[in-house]
């Protein structure tokens, strides 16, 4: 929680370019989400990169595609205003990571509140608003 999956074309990123546009990305999504960047949810965001093999992946002009981006959050914490900033910060990372003129899909998926567990425990949005309180008052 939450969990990026970023699709590119085979030799899109050096390896240098593809931590660093992960590491941005995860910032966002927990910006987005409004969630406090402690060590346990840096570590609960999970960034993939997965390059789309020449030849497996086009558009219908036959141009290799953009850059696809998947948010899976659970539900409640993106409203359409931060999901409009996120897409648009998400984009200049992508920009800045490959070229100006990348298309970049953006998808949020939000999991329903019960339908996330993480090694085997359900994940609720009540011990996600305990933790960032606890983040809140320790930074206070």
């Amino acid at each position: 929680m939450p969990l990026v999956e970023m699709t590119v074309p085979e030799g899109t990123l050096s390896e240098a370019a593809a931590e660093v546009l992960q590491q941005r990305v995860a910032d966002s999504v927990l910006t987005a989400m409004e969630l406090p960047r402690t060590d346990f949810f840096a570590a609960a965001t999970w960034v993939y990169v997965r390059e789309a093999a020449k030849g497996l992946a086009t558009t219908g002009t036959g141009r290799p595609p953009g850059v696809l981006v998947v948010v899976t959050p659970l539900e409640g914490f993106l409203t359409p205003e931060r999901n409009e900033a996120l897409a648009a910060e998400v984009t200049r990372h992508v920009h800045e990571a490959t070229d100006p003129d990348t298309v970049v899909w953006l998808v949020v998926n939000e999991i329903p509140e019960g339908n996330w567990a993480v090694n085997g425990a359900l994940t609720r949005r009540a011990k996600i608003d305990e933790l960032v309180a606890e983040a809140s008052s320790r930074a206070s």
